[in-house]
């Protein structure tokens, strides 16, 4: 396969997978900052939405000073941040013409039908009454990429490179998301375990999508050490950042099986998948949640530039490395 391809490809995947994400961060701002006024928390949580979403050096304004509706509007309509919904479409729409070749012709249907949909939009669509509709429609076109993927593509080499790059944007997406606990809802007001911080957990399952699962698994009561467990060690749900690593490493042994210039990324992406086997909740609560967090998400942007390097590309990393503030 050429070297464009496969960037392609990755692109494709990661920027709809990024698009998806960049949804369930503005339906978390907006669950947090309805909580914000019943429990006196600092208005800061569009600020930590941006600085999740790797936004930091894109927003044009003072991040603590965020409106809601400044906020709103980087993420889903700016053109100037490569990380909005709108641009995130383009860029996947983009990487799917120049590779229609190389997919199927529902896969390039439903990216040029999510692009069409995000140039569509308008500042109404941001507008607090439009936004949850708007987001569920934007998440239903990444919905619907998915599927066509999964349905009409070929298992080869071209589906590994696309679902490699879902795969890493997702990992990256969810160790973000568990760290806007950090930045908003630390527990000086609300101490762990009273019922807000058992609500603030709950509405990060809920904006990763994984609440009913995560009953399904532990038959218990939201509790943040379980859903610490649950977005980063658990195996069977397609949201953790384990399961999003195991899956990444069967991709690269199998296009490591068909040759390739290095295999850094294979070994990156194997001393990971052991790291996470090994360390376990206690371990990740020792060494610091939010450090170990973004030790994580350096570690997912420096795979994802190794695979270009394996495979002769060079993904540039869209957002920031070291994600958040410390």
């Amino acid at each position: 396969m050429l070297s464009r391809t496969a960037e392609g490809l990755f692109w494709l995947g990661r920027s709809m997978e990024r698009a998806d994400n960049v949804a369930r961060f503005l339906e978390a701002g907006q669950r947090l900052h309805a909580m914000s006024g019943k429990s006196h928390l600092p208005g800061s949580e569009w600020a930590a939405i941006l600085i999740a979403a790797g936004c930091r050096s894109t927003f044009p304004g003072d991040l603590e000073t965020a409106s809601a509706q400044d906020a709103i509007r980087h993420l889903v309509l700016d053109p100037d941040n490569p990380s909005s919904i709108m641009s995130c479409f383009a860029n996947a729409r983009a990487n799917a013409r120049a590779q229609r070749g190389a997919i199927s012709a529902e896969t390039w249907a439903a990216a040029n039908d999510a692009w069409r949909e995000g140039r569509a939009l308008l500042d109404r669509d941001c507008a607090p009454r439009y936004l949850s509709s708007t987001l569920e429609r934007m998440r239903r076109f990444t919905a619907l990429f998915r599927g066509a993927v999964s349905a009409t593509m070929l298992n080869d080499e071209r589906l590994s490179f696309l679902r490699l790059g879902e795969l890493i944007e997702r990992a990256d997406a969810t160790a973000r998301l568990l760290d806007v606990k950090y930045h908003v809802l630390m527990p000086d007001a609300h101490p762990i375990g009273s019922g807000m911080d058992q609500l603030q957990w709950d509405n990060l399952l809920r904006a990763s999508g994984t609440r009913t699962a995560y009953r399904w698994v532990y038959h218990k009561p939201v509790d943040s050490r379980l859903v610490i467990d649950f977005l980063l060690l658990n195996t069977r749900t397609p949201r953790s950042f384990l399961y999003c690593v195991e899956s990444a490493a069967q991709e690269l042994e199998y296009l490591h099986a068909g040759g390739a210039a290095g295999r850094d990324s294979l070994d990156q992406v194997l001393a990971m998948r052991d790291d996470l086997q090994s360390i376990g909740v206690d371990g990740i609560i020792d060494y610091g949640l939010h450090e170990y967090l973004t030790t994580l998400v350096i570690r997912s942007n420096t795979l994802a530039l190794s695979i270009g390097t394996d495979f002769g590309f060079q993904p540039i990393i869209i957002g920031e490395a070291e994600t958040q503030v410390q």
